[in-house]
């Protein structure tokens, strides 16, 4: 019996690919799947299945660096353009006094910041 070996890779976005495993699944579990097509859905589901579950694997590893920091975006927080008296009437006016006034007083009691409890990350 000859094995065939392909070096070909077939490009799939994980919900396409599990997508068809779940059909390849409910046929393979019909009561009249022919042999051969049994054979053939089983080796492409097990391709589906391993390649999806590397796949998960390797965002989860991207997730774990995101928490810890690791290879985010950089980002320069600058002031708002526009004159002083046009932001003293604005919609959030007094906002950033409030947030200086709370974040010292919050700082020394619990260690954080208001702009801390305010970002939801």
């Amino acid at each position: 019996m000859s094995k065939s070996t392909t070096t070909d890779r077939e490009d799939i976005t994980f919900e396409q690919g599990y997508e068809e495993l779940k059909s390849i699944v409910a046929r393979l579990n019909e009561d009249d799947v022919p042999v051969h097509e049994m054979f053939e859905g089983f080796r492409r589901g097990k391709g589906l299945e391993q390649a999806l579950r590397s796949y998960l694997t390797e965002r989860e590893g991207e997730l774990t660096e995101i928490e810890q920091g690791d290879n985010l975006p950089e980002f320069n927080i600058v002031a708002p353009s526009g004159r002083d008296e046009d932001r003293a009437s604005g919609p959030d006016a007094g906002v950033e006094g409030e947030l200086v006034a709370r974040s010292s007083s919050s700082k020394e009691s619990r260690g954080t910041t208001a702009i801390d409890e305010e970002i939801p990350f």
